[in-house]
């Protein structure tokens, strides 16, 4: 469990820091669900947001689930 405790955290990590960086624009965005906003001119700043709200989502994800996992854990 500490295996995947420790993997949760790191991917939870790295999910806040790629929606930290998408929001700032270090990071393109690349999230549209279909909606076609690539044919919108000006569309960049909506890809953007929804590309951090997807980072963001991943990350408190995965450390909602780190925190299950280390809860579970057994005492050593």
């Amino acid at each position: 469990m500490k295996i995947a405790t420790l993997t949760c955290i790191g991917i939870g990590l790295l999910g806040a820091l790629l929606a930290g960086l998408t929001a700032l624009g270090a990071v393109p965005g690349f999230v549209d669900f279909g909606l076609g906003l690539g044919d919108i001119v000006g569309s960049e700043p909506i890809k953007d947001v929804l590309t951090s709200v997807f980072w963001g989502g991943l990350a408190i994800l995965a450390l909602l689930a780190a925190i299950g996992f280390g809860v579970i854990a057994p005492k050593e």
